[in-house]
């Protein structure tokens, strides 16, 4: 019976097919059919009432409905295919009747339920329900993509497979399937698919690799991997191994691995990280640096923590943590402690020197909080960690760091403004520390306490603006090596600060403004500085031979606990406004100058307040060696050193100069403006009250900016109104009396002038050729070279049937420099001595860095390539190369000032960063012996 109907079904299909006789090819190129392999066990069919070569698709389902609208009921066998069969090819499709099968060449597809394989040609084996794939290796499809095998979310690329419609399993050679950074490469592949329950819950796919490959390489063949006999992996779970060997270039290693397990969960997972370099060092041993664990410890952050160890005692630690939640916060935190030991050469024992960093990143997104924000970055560290850990540039050549890390509250509904910060300062090369915690201030916003709410008529007075800020501060000054010891709490001091001021400003005569105004600063003190000459014996300097007291030791310097109040009150009125000139040009390029003067006149008023604020130390209890020496009680307070001021009575005056251009430009054919200075100031000012030099000198500070923004040009100047003696000092006889002048350089510095540029390559290419970008900007930074061939063509032309020729790209020099960075810094100074004017160049330097692609794959990277033109020194060059392997990586690095460099070639991914080859020299002699060498 069973005979028969399956002769009935391939009756049927061989009608649809529409092919002259059976068993010959039936060209469909350009006609895509896809008819229907019908279930087994079907009693009655009916018949197909649609025109030969049209698509026929008849499921289970569609048939009973078909069956109980036309009253023919039949029964479905237990054998039969469940759900329906879909193909194409686009060649060639014919039927074998005798061996049940039908064979599909040209870009073949048959589709069964969630099941999908594609091919060159594909066999579908009626009787067995098998269907089998394979790839033809004809030179036409040399480039044709690989067969595919896609079924419930598992997607294969294989030469040929076998899957059967009934069991569910399949099987597959040359199988390649990727999960996550994972790719599986398998001789011989079995594909069973997860069983159902009786609730309908699909269990795991298990998949079984025999003579298999793991990697992270995209390549077939790939360049490297952990081969093994046997390897079983369970889609986005996990893939176990048994004895395995890694393997590049086809070439075994003498690196086994007993067993091996591969999470392919996506997204982070915990995990073994394994070390990132080898070092030797004569100091420290041999050594194994970065190595540690990862954990991911919720969706919002992540925590990893990793080591160095050195054969000789040194050590390292380093945890890391990064976390982020959307539409609220984003940062990082890194705290780190090292502990380098070495051999002290004279006492024979060791020299243990430690080192700790704090570093803290935290911003918070705008849409977090709409009056509060906290964030911030700290970057805090100890007896130089940065330039024991790093040896790049940055961290070889930065001498300063500082922190500041705030919470502000905007306080809706009232004028006031809160915020609490946290502020540090610091000299790497010194150690000296400024570290402020908290700096807690309240600020006012300006209020008009005599302004009206409804306001009919403008007044003077409704102007009269007030402005108050109080802040805390807790400050202290240390060397980082004390930071952790009883002077922090000795020298630690606390200050309130309190200032308000009273001002308004107004028009008078109609182009003027007057501007009054009142300060009043009011300081509170915990700590008062205080320094003492010790006369003991301790202190005293005594002659060798003579045995009699020569000196005394500088006097002591020390912090003691007095609550104190600074005072301080200012007033004055200033008087301001604008001149505006002008100097027509003609009609050719020069158009005109615009001049444009600020003169400002104030006269301000404060009251002496020196005097209670210092006092005197003695240098020597003997009046011929004492040099008595003035300092104030508040020095290095929280608030900066309050020494008090003179009385004054001063007139003030400055003005303020801008320079601007007017040319015509051809090219745009439209005038424009140049800047030519920014700003020119003059300062002074005449003291009343002071009878024996009432003038200042006068300073003139200006800067522009020239070549089209590239170069920075900032310069100073001072002039005295007082002669100077033969040793440079300032006598109180007025210049207008010797020279007949009002003004003449200072001796010791006369003008200061500086240059700085720092511009990308690019930005110099954009303003000599006048694009926005280069003219082979279109093309990628690193674009390969393409060479076509030129037997396709000949002198009249292409030929008929020749492709499409690859246009040649070369990378341009603009290319190559694209990310390039030059700074160039020049500072000089006019000194005159004696009625001669010296030029002298305080420093000349130059340096570039940024990364030069060579070549597709190999890139130049300059950390830092500085010339001091100078002293003719070389400050730290650090550069390197690497090299783009495809999936593997290769850098070269190499500082020459310390003599420290690095090979490393290892595989680019995460997953198996382990598979390396890191070799350095790292030399830590420069560091311990006071920097570099």
């Amino acid at each position: 019976m069973k005979f028969a109907i399956y002769i009935v079904n391939i009756f049927l299909i061989c009608n649809l097919l529409s092919s002259e006789a059976f068993g010959q090819q039936a060209n469909t190129t350009k006609n895509t059919v896809k008819p229907v392999l019908l279930p087994r066990g079907i009693d009655t069919i009916p018949v197909p009432t649609k025109p030969l070569g049209e698509t026929e698709r008849f499921s289970q389902i569609q048939q009973q409905t078909l069956s109980d609208s036309i009253e023919q009921p039949y029964k479905i066998s237990k054998d039969a295919v469940q759900d329906e069969v879909i193909y194409t090819s686009k060649d060639t499709q014919w039927t074998d009747i005798e061996n049940k099968r039908i064979h599909l060449v040209g870009q073949a597809e048959v589709e069964y339920g969630p099941i999908k394989i594609t091919a060159d040609s594909i066999v579908i084996n009626m009787g067995e329900s098998i269907v089998e794939a394979y790839r033809l290796m004809l030179k036409s499809n040399e480039d044709s993509p690989l067969p595919t095998f896609v079924g419930e979310g598992n997607t294969f690329t294989f030469s040929r497979m076998r899957y059967n419609f009934d069991t569910k399993k399949g099987e597959v050679f040359d199988a390649r399937s990727q999960e996550g950074e994972f790719w599986m490469v398998g001789t011989r592949t079995k594909y069973i698919s997860g069983p159902t329950d009786s609730l309908g819950v699909k269990g795991d796919d298990r998949i079984y690799n025999a003579d298999a490959i793991i990697t992270t390489c995209n390549h077939n063949p790939p360049h490297f991997g952990i081969r093994a006999d046997k390897m079983k992996f369970v889609p986005k779970k996990l893939a176990v191994l048994s004895l395995a060997q890694v393997e590049i270039e086809r070439v075994p290693t003498p690196l086994f691995l007993p067993f091996g397990f591969f999470p392919l969960i996506k997204g982070k997972s915990s995990g073994l990280i394994f070390p990132s370099s080898y070092d030797y060092n004569e100091q420290f041993g041999l050594g194994f640096r970065d190595f540690g664990y990862y954990w991911p410890i919720s969706d919002y952050a992540d925590l990893q923590i990793t080591g160095d160890v050195y054969m000789r005692g040194t050590w390292g630690i380093k945890a890391a943590t990064d976390y982020k939640k959307r539409y609220g916060y984003t940062g990082n935190v890194e705290l780190g402690l090292r502990t380098d030991v070495l051999d002290n050469e004279q006492t024979g024992g060791k020299i243990r020197n430690r080192a700790f960093s704090i570093r803290v990143r935290h911003n918070q997104d705008s849409k977090a909080h709409p009056f509060i924000r906290v964030g911030g970055s700290v970057n805090f560290s100890t007896n130089r960690y940065d330039r024991r850990t790093n040896f790049s540039a940055r961290s070889q050549l930065e001498n300063t760091v500082s922190s500041n890390f705030s919470y502000q509250h905007d306080m809706p509904g009232t004028p006031f403004r809160f915020a609490s910060e946290f502020r540090h300062s610091q000299n790497i090369q010194t150690g000296i520390m400024d570290i402020t915690l908290p700096n807690v201030t309240l600020r006012m916003n300006t209020i008009f306490p005599f302004k009206p709410k409804n306001v009919t008529k403008e007044h003077w007075s409704h102007n009269i603006a007030l402005q108050y800020n109080s802040e805390l501060k807790n400050f202290v000054k240390i060397k980082d090596s004390l930071l952790f010891t009883p002077t922090l709490v000795e020298n630690l001091q606390t200050g309130i600060a309190h200032r308000a001021s009273l001002n308004t400003s107004f028009r008078v005569l109609k182009y003027f403004n007057l501007s009054p105004s009142v300060n009043y600063d009011e300081i509170w003190l915990t700590k008062r500085y205080e320094r003492e000459l010790l006369t003991d014996i301790n202190n005293q300097i005594i002659d060798s031979i003579t045995r009699e007291i020569v000196g005394y030791k500088a006097p002591i310097e020390r912090f003691y606990s007095k609550f104190g109040a600074y005072r301080e009150f200012s007033s004055g009125v200033s008087l301001g406004t604008q001149i505006f000139g002008k100097i027509n040009g003609g009609k050719g390029f020069f158009r005109g100058i615009r001049h444009v003067v600020k003169p400002t006149i104030s006269f301000g008023y404060r009251p002496e307040t020196k005097e209670r604020y210092s006092e005197v130390v003695n240098t020597d209890t003997r009046a011929k060696f004492n040099k008595p020496q003035e300092y104030s009680i508040y020095t290095n307070s929280p608030f900066g050193t309050l020494q008090g001021f003179e009385e004054q009575l001063a007139l003030n005056y400055s003005i303020s100069n801008i320079i601007e251009a007017k040319y015509f430009s051809r090219k745009d054919s439209i005038e424009k403006k140049i800047r030519l200075f920014d700003n020119i100031g003059i300062n002074g000012s005449h003291n009343f009250v002071n009878d024996t030099m009432p003038w200042s000198q006068v300073s003139i500070n200006g800067n522009t900016t020239i070549l089209k923004g590239l170069t920075n040009f900032n310069f100073s100047t001072r002039f005295s109104p007082y002669v100077t003696d033969a040793k440079g000092r300032i006598t109180n006889e007025l210049v207008w009396d010797v020279e007949k002048r009002p003004f003449k350089f200072l001796e010791r510095v006369a003008f200061n002038g500086q240059f700085t540029s720092t511009v990308s390559f690019g930005k110099i290419v954009e303003l000599i050729t006048g694009n926005s970008k280069s003219n082979n900007s279109t093309s990628p930074t690193n674009a390969p070279v393409n060479r076509s061939d030129r037997s396709d063509s000949t002198i009249d032309g292409p030929a008929a049937d020749s492709k499409p020729k690859k246009e040649i790209v070369l990378p341009s020099l603009a290319d190559w420099f694209n990310n390039f960075s030059f700074s160039h810094s020049y500072n000089f100074e006019i000194r005159s001595l004696q009625t001669k004017d010296t030029f002298i160049v305080s420093s000349h330097s130059i340096s570039i860095n940024g990364s030069i692609p060579l070549t597709k794959n190999w890139n130049l990277n300059i950390g830092n390539i500085a010339y001091d033109i100078k002293s003719k020194a070389i400050p730290y060059p650090y550069f390197g190369l690497s090299r783009d392997l495809h999936c593997w990586q290769m850098n070269f690095t190499w500082a020459p000032d310390f003599g420290t460099y690095s090979f490393f070639i290892g595989v680019k991914s995460g997953a198996l960063n382990f598979i390396k080859y890191d070799y350095g020299q790292q030399n830590a002699t420069g560091i311990f012996n006071g920097g570099r060498r």
